[in-house]
């Protein structure tokens, strides 16, 4: 299509332009799967276009007007559980619950959602037997009748990936090495492949086109786009990869040849600062992962990335790997850590080593910073040295900085691992005790938050408001029981982890939506209280949450 798009003139064009708008002025020209611009221009012959693509920005070349409409990449609920009903010849009203359920897991992947359809015409009443195996991930064990010859789901997988050459094969069973649902940026595939951009890019077109990988733009501000594989395909690759260890030393390799050895001065491509540990373990450098957690000028690069508290959360997650000698210089990079964490998120930094020089003269970060400020003598950088910080306590243990507004009232979870803080920016949220991390926002409030109060049996939160109202929240068990990956006596950990927010974007792609969580993203405005109280004419400034029987 390229070549013909090359050579077609003007003066074609122009003739082409006349002939519809005059001949067939309600014609509509339909362009499927474009790529690329010279597309665009050959056909763009003064009338209407429908054109399908996965780059918008192509459409910028149009001469006309252009109305964009967003499609989703998987099915939606209502069309899973329409294509179920087909299926089993019933209803939607009459599917049993395991029909949403299986949805989720497949998270609208409509080969899957095909394939389990198919399976379920001959057998009516296996959905909890499907919706096991696919929260097992075990492929294998589900057969499909269909007309085709595909005999199970991962052989379907299989039959798209041994379409491709062998080179893009190999290429594509590389993402093996990445998690579920991440959103992955070409400049770690630069890394892996050890390959130019254009040549990255050039590969994922190849891919993207045979439905393999799922492409979008990055976000603002990046020229780049990212890449990822859905759950079920994802898991293909894992089930079939020969050697998961190999792969994940592969690209820790491509890493410390482009960082010259030395992983604190890593350029930040948006990736490697949140998941260089996960893979130094998946690799099996163990005494690696101790030396990072102890550094302080690779501190300072995943400071300056991350945030404090996926670092903190990096303590927890390798904290056994750290041997007994090392416990001690542990803690104190955690202290170090915690209690200034309000100062190392957003965009304006202190200076991390001037941070560091204020810590105990004993401290291993004291010591590692006052190393490298003594170092700098012939460089433009000055550092002081509190000289009597001995005689001033500090017995913070977190300071973690959440809300946009002042906070007005805080209280613990039961356990003491949660923490629930209400403020003047109208919202209470739940966090970590001991990370500082944000697990979840109660919206709906339309003024300061003046106070909350837990039942105690944990289910119930209530909450007092400047807008006049009380409302009650049912509160999520999973959000209680959350905690950090831990990693055990036995690595590796399990694969699920936090993704940077850069690498997954849970508001506008609905293939990685975590229903649990959705509520709780920045922009929504929506009031998920169980119930609100109002008629009270005066701020309410306290509530405390006694007893409540649920009839």
């Amino acid at each position: 299509m390229s070549s013909i798009c090359r050579t077609t003139s003007n003066r074609q064009k122009s003739g082409s332009g006349r002939f519809f708008s005059r001949e067939l002025p309600k014609s509509l020209l339909v362009l499927d799967d474009v790529w690329s611009t010279h597309v665009v221009k050959a056909f763009d012959i003064q009338c209407r276009i429908l054109l399908t693509t996965r780059d918008s920005s192509i459409t910028e070349v149009v001469s006309g007007p252009v109305h964009k409409v967003t499609l989703s990449p998987g099915l939606s609920k209502e069309q899973s559980l329409g294509a179920f009903a087909m299926w089993t010849e019933r209803k939607v009203a009459d599917l049993p619950p395991e029909a949403s359920l299986i949805y989720k897991e497949c998270r609208g992947l409509p080969l899957a959602i095909t394939l389990i359809g198919a399976l379920l015409k001959d057998h009516p009443n296996r959905w909890v037997f499907y919706l096991s195996k696919l929260r097992q991930r075990d492929m294998r064990r589900i057969k499909k009748m269909l007309a085709y010859e595909h005999q199970t789901l991962a052989e379907a997988i299989d039959m798209s990936i041994s379409n491709l050459d062998p080179h893009n094969s190999k290429y594509y069973r590389d993402f093996a090495v990445f998690g579920d649902g991440m959103k992955i940026p070409t400049a770690v595939f630069c890394t892996l492949w050890d390959m130019g951009k254009e040549d990255v890019e050039d590969t994922m077109k190849t891919l993207s086109e045979k439905s393999l990988v799922y492409q979008q733009p990055r976000e603002l501000g990046f020229d780049d786009f990212v890449y990822s594989v859905h759950d079920l395909q994802m898991d293909f690759l894992k089930l079939t990869c020969p050697d998961i260890t190999a792969l994940h030393r592969k690209l820790v390799e491509g890493y410390r040849h482009n960082s010259d050895g030395d992983f604190s001065l890593l350029p930040n491509d948006g990736y490697i600062h949140w998941f260089l540990l996960n893979h130094l373990l998946k690799a099996r450098f163990y005494s690696e992962i101790i030396f990072l957690l102890l550094n302080l000028r690779f501190i300072e690069s995943k400071v300056h990335v991350t945030g404090p508290a996926d670092l903190l959360h990096d303590y927890i997650r390798y904290g056994r790997i750290v041997i007994h000698e090392n416990l001690a210089k542990k803690k104190d990079f955690e202290r170090f850590i915690s209690i200034n964490a309000h100062l190392l998120v957003g965009s304006e930094k202190p200076d991390l080593m001037q941070l560091a020089l204020c810590q105990p003269s004993e401290s291993e970060v004291y010591k590692q910073a006052y190393e490298i400020a003594s170092g700098v003598c012939h460089s433009k950088d000055v550092y002081l040295d509190w000289c009597n910080k001995a005689s001033v306590p500090n017995a913070c243990l977190l300071t973690t900085k959440l809300h946009k507004g002042s906070v007005c009232y805080a209280c613990f979870t039961p356990d003491g691992s949660k923490v629930f803080s209400a403020a003047r920016d109208s919202v209470v949220k739940l966090w970590d005790a001991h990370a500082g991390q944000e697990l979840f926002t109660f919206r709906g409030h339309k003024d300061s938050v003046n106070g909350c109060s837990l039942s105690a049996n944990g289910q119930y939160l209530v909450t007092c408001s400047s807008d006049h109202t009380v409302k009650l929240w049912e509160v999520d068990k999973k959000l209680l029981e959350k905690i950090p990956e831990e990693v055990t006596d036995s690595p590796p950990i399990q694969e699920h982890r936090n993704p940077s927010p850069n690498i997954k974007d849970e508001t506008t792609h609905p293939m990685f939506q975590d229903v649990a969580l959705s509520m709780s993203t920045s922009d929504s405005e929506e009031d998920n209280a169980m119930h609100t109280f109002t008629g009270i004419s005066r701020v309410v400034c306290y509530s405390v949450l006694e007893e409540i029987l649920i009839y």
